[in-house]
C-alpha cells in the first residue's frame, strides 16, 4: 500500500491518511523517491491527515463560527451546567465537564441528538437538558463542533465552493462515523473517491508467545529488537496494545541503549508517545503554590519549591537557610510562619505569601499572580529539550485559559482542577527523527505503515480486542448505536485491527503476559492461539543467571554481575589492569593529541578501533568543510607569489586568485547545492562577508608589516619525543617568516581554538610544540634546523565576523619557547610512561568537571567506567 501511495503522489492525487504519521511516512518516501532518481526540485503532493485537511480546508470557507477548542467547551459546560440542578452523587468542576464533552462529541459524530426528549434513564436525561443549554450557548457564542465542522464543509463540496482533484483517496481507515461518511459522500460525488486499507488474515503461524509478566516481556522483546538492529535490520516496529507498557518499553530502551548520556540527535528510535504534561515535574513545581494552602505539611511542598531545579539559586547559601526556616527542630509551624521565617532570611517569599492569602477571584487573576510568583524564582530554568517543551505547553495553557475562562470565579482548588482538566491530552515528547530505524507505537499510530519486522506486546485478552467503553452519561440504547459500545462491536474491531497489524510486516512477533502479579491474570487473547514452547506455557528472561547478550550494555546489570562474581568468588583471580597492546613506534600528531588528553580514550579509539555507528548526513559536517578550508589554503599560499607579484601593495590579483582557488577546490567535489552554499560562505556575496576574503584582508595587514608566507602544509615523520622510543608524524598547516622577527608558525583552526592553558600547563594540545620541535630540528623539509626566534599560533576560520591571526600567549604575554619545549618533552615522556607499559587508565585532561573538557564528546564514558564514578560521587554528595 506505501508503494501504492508513493506511485500515487505523482499523478496530482489527493491522499487523505488516518494519521498525520502516516502522511509523513508518505512524504518522505517520496522525497527518497525523487532524490535517489537525481531529481532537483518537484512540487509537494497533496498528502494529508484527514483531520488537518479538514480544519484547513474549513478554515478558507470564512464561515461566521469558530471550531470549538477544549478549553472554550469546558467554559460553556459550565454556564449549562449551572442552569440544571445537579443531580446526587455528581461534583461540578472541569472532570465533569470532559465527560460531558465525551458524550456530546460521540453521539454527534454518529448523528444522534444529544439534547432529545428523556428516556427514563437519570444520567442521561440530566445529560439531555444540559446539553440542550449547551447547544444554545454555541450558538449565540458562535462556536461549531466538530460534526458540524463536518456538516457544513461536506455543504460547501456539493455547492462547488471546494476545489477538488480528479482522484482522492483515503488511506489507512477503518470505519468511518456517519459524520465522516456524510462528507465523503460529497466528496465521492464530486471527484473518483477511493478507500485504501492494506489487510492480512491470520495463519496457523501466527500465535502468541507468553512470559511470566510484563516486565519479562518487554525486557526479551526489546533485547530481540536490539540485536535485528545490530544484524543490520532498519525498519523495525514495536507497538504496544496495552497502554500501561509504555513506560516499561522506554526504561528498556534507556538501559539498553544509554540514552540519558547520548545527545537528542543520536538516538536510534522513536517514541510515539511521551510523558503526560501533568507528571512532567517542571508542570508538578508549577503547581505548587496552588496547593501549599491545603498541606497539612507545608515544609515538605516549600522545600520541593525552593530546591527545585527549576528554581534559579540566587547566593551560595541558598539551601543552608531553607534547610534552617523549613527543618529546624521544634514544633511544625503554619504555611505564614515558615513564610515569615523565609522573607526575614531574604528568600523572595512575599508575593507567595500574599497569593496564598486569597480564598475566591476570578481565573485571570489567579493566573497573573501565580505568573508574578514564578517570576520571583526565574521559573522556570529549563535544562534540556523535554523541560523546554513542556514549559511551552504550560504557557500557552496559561494563555488559553485566561482567554477563554479568565472571568469565572474559584478558589483555588478550583484553579487547580481548570489547569488539571486543560493538560489532559497534552504530552511531552522528545524531538526524534521517524525516520529512524526503530518505531515504538501505539496501536492507532501503526495504522497503515510498513516495517521490515514487527513486535506486538501485550497481546492480551483485555487489549485485543478492548474492553467496551464506558460511557455513563449514554443511555443503552445510544451506547447500542456507536461505534465500539458493545462487546460484539468490539469483537469485529479487534479483528480488523490484527488484521492490519498483520499487513505491517511480513515478520510478526507476538507477545503477551501471564499476569501482572499474583493477584492480576491476564487472559489469553481470543482471536490468537498462545504458542507453546515444549510443554512450557510460558518463557522467562533470567538476568541474572543467562541474560541476553543485549541487556549486558545495561550498565546496573553489568555492576550487579561483577558484584555478585566478587561476592561469590566466581570471577577467579584479579584482572589484570595491563594489556599487552603497546604503541605503535611511530605516531601521528593527533594520535597523540587522543594519548595526552585520556589513555583509555587512545586505547578505544586508535587500538581496539572501536567508533559509533556511522550515521546518515545531509550536506557537509565540520570536518569536510575543515578539509577544504585547509586545501584552499595551502594552494592559495602555494601559488600566490606567481598569481599575483604586487601583492600586497594591490589586493585585485591576489583577491581574483583566492576566488579562482575557490572554485577550482570545490569543483573536485562535485556540482551541487552545498558545495555552492560552501561557496557562498567562503566568498560571499553583496549581503554577507565571505570568510576567506575577510581573512585575505587580515592576512594582507601582515603581509604590509614584512611577514611573508614561507611554507604550507609541511610535512614530517621521525620526530623523537623526549627519550622515549616514539617518534611523531605530522603536516604543519603553514610557516610565515620576517627578517626582523623570525619565524611563525600556524595552525588552521575551523571550529573553537585551543586554550591556552590545554597547551602550556595541561600540556594535551600537542600540535604547536610538537610542530615548533620538527621546525628547530630541522624535520620539515627544505628548512633545515631554525635558529632564528619562533613563535607559534592559530589562525581563526570559524566565521566571517570573529577572524583571528594571533601567537599563543600566556597570561597576555609571549611564551618563551625556547624555555618551554624541553620542559614540554619531558612532561610528554612522563605521561607515555603507563601507556608504553600497557596500562591505559581512564584519566582525562582537562577534568571532565571543567567546561570543554575531554570527557565532553567523547563516546566511551559507558566503557571506561568514569560516568559511572562520577553517578556514585554524586549520589554519596547528596
Amino acid at each position: 500500500m506505501e508503494a501504492a501511495l508513493v506511485e500515487a503522489t505523482g499523478n496530482d492525487f489527493l491522499i487523505l491518511t488516518v494519521t498525520s504519521r502516516l502522511a509523513r511516512r508518505v512524504l518522505h518516501a517520496y522525497r527518497s523517491k525523487k532524490i535517489q532518481a537525481s531529481v532537483k526540485g518537484w512540487k509537494t503532493p497533496s498528502v494529508s491527515s484527514f483531520n488537518r485537511w479538514v480544519k484547513n480546508t474549513f478554515d478558507q470557507l470564512w464561515e461566521p463560527f469558530r471550531p470549538l477548542s477544549k478549553l472554550a467547551a469546558l467554559r460553556l459546560w459550565q454556564e449549562a451546567v449551572r442552569r440544571v440542578p445537579l443531580p446526587e452523587g455528581l461534583n461540578e468542576g472541569p472532570f465533569l465537564y470532559l465527560e460531558l464533552q465525551k458524550a456530546f462529541d460521540i453521539l454527534t459524530r454518529h448523528k444522534q441528538e444529544p439534547a432529545g426528549p428523556p428516556a427514563g434513564y437519570p444520567l442521561a436525561d440530566w445529560r439531555r437538558e444540559v446539553s440542550r443549554h449547551f447547544i444554545d450557548l454555541l450558538e449565540r457564542y458562535q462556536y461549531i463542533s466538530w460534526a458540524k465542522v463536518l456538516e457544513k464543509l461536506g455543504e460547501a463540496v456539493e455547492e462547488g465552493r471546494i476545489g477538488l482533484p480528479e482522484k482522492i483517496i483515503l488511506a489507512g481507515f477503518d470505519l468511518l462515523t456517519p459524520a465522516e461518511e456524510t462528507l465523503v459522500s460529497a466528496l465521492s460525488g464530486k471527484s473518483n473517491l477511493s478507500l485504501w486499507r492494506a489487510q492480512k488474515s491470520p495463519d496457523a503461524n501466527t500465535e502468541v508467545r507468553v512470559y511470566a509478566t510484563p516486565e519479562q516481556e518487554c525486557r526479551a522483546v526489546c533485547a530481540e529488537i536490539l540485536g535485528a538492529w545490530n544484524d543490520g535490520q532498519k525498519e523495525l516496529g514495536l507497538v504496544f496494545l496495552d497502554e500501561d507498557y509504555f513506560a516499561l518499553i522506554r526504561q528498556c530502551f534507556e538501559e539498553l541503549t544509554d540514552r540519558e548520556e547520548r545527545p537528542p540527535d543520536a538516538l536510534r528510535y522513536n517514541l510515539s508517545l511521551g510523558t503526560p504534561l501533568s507528571e512532567h515535574p517542571l508542570f508538578q513545581t508549577a503547581m505548587i503554590p496552588l496547593r501549599l494552602p491545603g498541606e497539612p505539611a507545608p515544609n515538605r511542598l516549600l522545600s520541593s519549591l525552593l530546591t527545585s531545579p527549576y528554581v534559579r539559586k540566587e547566593r551560595d547559601d541558598w539551601g543552608g537557610g531553607i534547610r534552617a526556616a523549613l527543618w529546624m527542630a521544634g514544633r511544625p509551624k503554619t504555611l505564614r510562619d515558615y513564610l515569615n521565617d523565609l522573607e526575614h532570611r531574604s528568600y523572595p517569599t512575599k508575593l507567595l505569601h500574599d497569593f496564598t492569602v486569597y480564598k475566591r477571584r476570578s481565573l485571570k487573576v489567579w493566573l497573573e499572580d501565580l505568573e508574578g510568583v514564578w517570576k520571583t524564582f526565574s521559573f522556570p530554568v529549563c535544562r534540556c529539550e523535554t523541560d523546554t517543551l513542556a514549559n511551552e505547553h504550560l504557557f500557552d495553557i496559561v494563555e488559553e485559559l485566561k482567554k477563554e475562562a479568565g472571568h469565572v470565579e474559584m478558589d483555588m482548588n478550583g484553579v487547580l482542577a481548570w489547569f488539571a482538566s486543560a493538560a489532559q491530552g497534552f504530552e511531552v515528547v522528545e524531538k526524534t527523527p521517524e525516520t529512524t530505524g526503530i518505531q515504538i507505537l501505539n496501536l492507532i499510530e501503526s495504522r497503515g505503515l510498513s516495517f521490515e519486522r514487527l513486535w506486538v506486546v501485550g497481546t492480551h485478552g483485555r487489549a485485543l480486542p478492548e474492553p467496551t467503553r464506558n460511557l455513563p452519561f449514554l443511555d443503552p440504547d445510544e451506547i447500542r448505536k456507536v461505534e465500539g459500545g458493545t462487546s460484539e462491536a468490539r469483537w469485529e474491531e479487534g479483528r480488523r485491527n490484527l488484521s492490519y497489524l498483520l499487513s505491517s510486516s511480513s515478520h510478526m512477533t507476538f507477545t503477551r503476559a501471564s499476569s501482572l502479579g499474583e493477584d492480576t491474570a491476564y487472559l489469553p487473547c481470543p482471536l490468537i492461539p498462545d504458542q507453546s514452547s515444549s510443554g512450557e506455557s510460558q518463557l522467562t528472561v533470567d538476568l541474572w543467571k543467562a541474560p541476553p547478550r543485549e541487556w549486558l550494555r545495561a550498565r546496573w546489570l553489568r555492576e550487579g554481575l561483577r558484584g555478585i562474581g566478587r561476592s561469590t568468588g566466581t570471577e577467579g583471580q584479579e584482572m589484570n589492569d595491563r594489556m599487552s597492546a603497546s604503541l605503535p613506534h611511530s605516531m601521528e600528531v593527533t594520535e597523540m593529541e587522543d594519548l595526552l588528553s585520556c589513555p583509555f580514550k587512545y586505547f578505544a579509539a586508535r587500538l581496539l578501533e572501536l567508533g559509533p555507528l556511522e550515521e546518515m548526513r545531509t550536506g557537509m559536517d565540520s570536518a569536510e568543510r575543515g578539509t577544504l578550508i585547509h586545501r584552499i589554503l595551502r594552494k592559495f599560499a602555494g601559488g600566490l607569489r606567481a598569481a599575483a607579484p604586487d601583492w600586497p601593495e594591490e589586493e585585485e590579483k591576489a583577491l581574483a586568485f583566492l576566488e579562482k582557488t575557490v572554485g577550482d577546490v570545490l569543483a573536485e567535489g562535485g556540482d551541487d547545492l552545498f558545495h555552492e552554499v560552501e561557496r557562498l560562505r567562503l566568498l560571499g556575496d553583496g549581503q554577507s562577508p565571505g570568510l576567506l576574503k575577510e581573512w585575505l584582508k587580515e592576512e594582507r595587514t601582515r603581509s604590509q608589516e614584512g611577514w611573508r608566507f614561507e611554507a604550507a602544509e609541511a610535512s614530517f615523520e621521525g620526530l623523537p619525543v623526549g627519550n622515549t622510543d616514539i617518534t611523531l608524524k605530522g603536516r604543519v598547516d603553514r610557516i610565515d617568516g620576517h627578517e626582523g622577527e623570525g619565524k611563525i608558525l600556524w595552525d588552521y583552526k575551523t571550529g573553537g581554538l585551543p586554550a591556552s592553558r590545554e597547551v602550556l600547563r595541561e600540556m594535551v594540545r600537542p600540535q604547536l610544540p610538537a610542530y615548533l620541535l620538527a621546525l628547530k630540528k630541522g624535520f620539515l623539509p627544505g628548512l633545515g634546523p631554525c635558529s632564528d626566534k619562533v613563535k607559534a599560533g592559530y589562525i581563526s576560520l570559524k566565521n566571517a565576523s570573529d577572524i583571528a591571526i594571533d601567537p599563543l600567549k600566556d597570561s597576555r604575554k609571549d611564551v618563551d619557547w625556547e624555555d618551554f619545549l624541553p620542559k614540554w618533552e619531558e612532561e610528554i615522556a612522563k605521561k607515555m610512561e603507563d601507556p608504553l607499559h600497557g596500562l591505559f587508565r581512564a584519566d582525562p585532561r582537562p577534568s571532565p568537571e571543567k567546561r570543554g573538557g575531554a570527557c565532553e564528546y567523547c563516546p566511551y564514558g559507558n566503557l571506561c567506567g568514569i560516568d559511572s564514578q562520577k553517578k556514585i560521587d554524586d549520589e554519596n554528595e547528596e
